[in-house]
C-alpha cells in the first residue's frame, strides 16, 4: 500500500507526530511519502491523507492563490477516486486554530472537504462529533489515538540538575507551558495569573517561539515587572524543550479552544502532570490516564485552580502515566485498518 501523506515527514522538527506516525506505518509495511500534487497524475497512492488542510490550502496571504489550490486539487483527487485512490483526513482540530485566507476561500474548503473525503480519522469521541459537524453523518470515521512523544525527545529524570542548567530555584513550584506560543493556547492569561497568585514560591516559565510580534506583546505585557515570571521566547531545540520539561512540577495548557492536544501527550511522555480546560477531548484524556496525571477545570482560570494544581502537581506519584493505548505501533495497525476498510468501498 502507497500512502501519499500531507504532511508525512516535513514537520518533523515542528512537531514529529507526522513523522512518527509514518514511520509507524512504514514498519507495518506501508510505503508512506510526502505529498504532492504529482502523486494524482501517473502512478497514483492507494491513499491521499490530509492532516491540518487549512495549512495545505491557506498557507498563503493571497486568497485567489488559496483558491486555485484547492480548485486544482479537487479536479485532481476526483479523477484520482474514480481509478481507486482513496482521501482520507485525519481531525485534529474542530477549526483552524487562527482564521485564515478570505471567508470565500474557506467556504471553498469546506465543500471540497465534504464532497471529496472518503473517510476521517478521529483522535477522540469529540473528534468523531467535530468531523461529523463539519462533513456530515455519512462519512465514515475511523477512532485512533494521539501518539505518545516517548523516544521522540531526550526526556530525563534529573529535575534537580535541569533546574542547574536554567537557572531555577530548586526549592520553586515551577509551572511550565512549553510549545509554540499562539492565541489560542491562552499563555497571555496564564502570565496574569501567577502574576495575581499571592504565592512566592510559584514559578512559572512560557517557553516556546511566538507566533507573530503581537503574541509577543501580549505575552510580555501580562508578565511585565514579575521576577517570577520566566520566558523564553525562541525556537526550543529539543535538549532544552526537555530541560524544561524535566524542570517542571506542573505543565500548564490554558487553552481557549483546542480538541485534541499534543502538548499534553508531550508532557505525559515526559511524565509530568498537566493542567488543561475540562473542553473538548479533554475530559476523555483525563478519564483514560486518570487524577494523578490528568486535572480539568471548569470555566476561566484563576489563581486559586492554578495553585489548587501546584498542589496536586508536587505530590508523590509512584507509578507513571499508563500510556500504552498512546503507542505508535497500536495506533499505526488501527490506521492501516482504517485504510483497508475505505479502499474496500466505492468513492463517498
Amino acid at each position: 500500500m502507497i500512502v501519499a501523506a500531507a504532511p508525512a515527514y516535513s514537520t518533523r522538527h515542528a512537531n514529529p507526530y507526522n513523522a512518527l506516525l509514518a514511520d509507524a506505518l512504514v514498519r507495518a509495511g506501508v510505503e508512506v511519502r510526502e505529498f504532492a500534487v504529482r502523486d494524482l497524475v501517473g502512478s497514483r497512492p492507494d491513499i491521499v491523507h490530509l492532516h491540518w488542510p487549512e495549512l495545505v490550502f491557506l498557507s498563503t496571504h493571497r486568497p485567489w492563490q488559496a483558491w486555485g489550490r484547492i480548485a486544482a486539487f479537487a479536479r485532481l483527487i476526483r479523477r484520482a477516486r474514480r481509478q481507486g485512490t482513496r482521501l482520507v483526513w485525519t481531525v485534529h482540530n474542530d477549526g483552524a486554530h487562527e482564521q485564515r485566507s478570505a471567508p470565500w476561500v474557506r467556504a471553498a474548503l469546506d465543500r471540497m472537504l465534504r464532497r471529496d473525503v472518503d473517510a476521517v480519522f478521529s483522535l477522540s469521541a469529540a473528534g468523531d462529533q467535530a468531523a461529523r459537524s463539519r462533513l456530515g453523518d455519512d462519512v465514515p470515521v475511523f477512532r485512533t489515538r494521539h501518539g505518545d512523544y516517548q523516544g521522540a525527545y531526550p526526556f530525563r529524570a534529573d529535575r534537580g540538575s535541569a533546574r542547574a542548567e536554567l537557572g531555577l530555584e530548586s526549592d520553586a513550584r515551577l509551572v511550565v507551558a512549553v510549545g509554540q506560543v499562539r492565541p489560542y493556547k491562552n499563555l497571555d492569561r496564564l502570565a496574569e495569573i501567577a502574576h495575581r497568585s499571592r504565592d512566592t514560591r510559584l514559578r512559572l516559565a512560557i517557553a516556546g517561539a511566538p507566533d507573530g510580534d503581537a503574541t509577543t506583546d501580549a505575552v510580555e505585557r501580562a508578565a511585565a515587572g514579575d521576577p517570577r515570571i520566566r520566558l523564553d521566547l525562541a525556537h526550543l531545540d529539543d535538549d532544552r524543550l526537555a530541560a524544561w520539561l524535566a524542570a517542571a512540577d506542573l505543565v500548564a495548557l490554558p487553552y481557549r479552544r483546542i480538541l485534541n492536544s499534543g502538548a499534553a501527550l508531550l508532557a505525559l511522555s515526559a511524565q509530568r502532570p498537566v493542567l488543561v480546560p475540562a473542553i473538548g477531548a479533554m475530559p476523555e484524556l483525563a478519564a483514560d490516564l486518570g487524577p494523578a496525571w490528568v486535572r480539568t477545570y471548569h470555566g476561566a482560570l484563576d489563581e486559586h485552580v492554578l495553585e489548587d494544581a501546584v498542589d496536586w502537581a508536587t505530590e508523590p506519584r509512584p507509578v507513571p502515566p499508563k500510556l500504552d493505548a498512546y503507542r505508535w505501533a497500536r495506533i499505526a495497525d488501527e490506521t492501516l485498518a482504517g485504510y483497508r476498510l475505505t479502499l474496500a468501498r466505492p468513492p463517498r
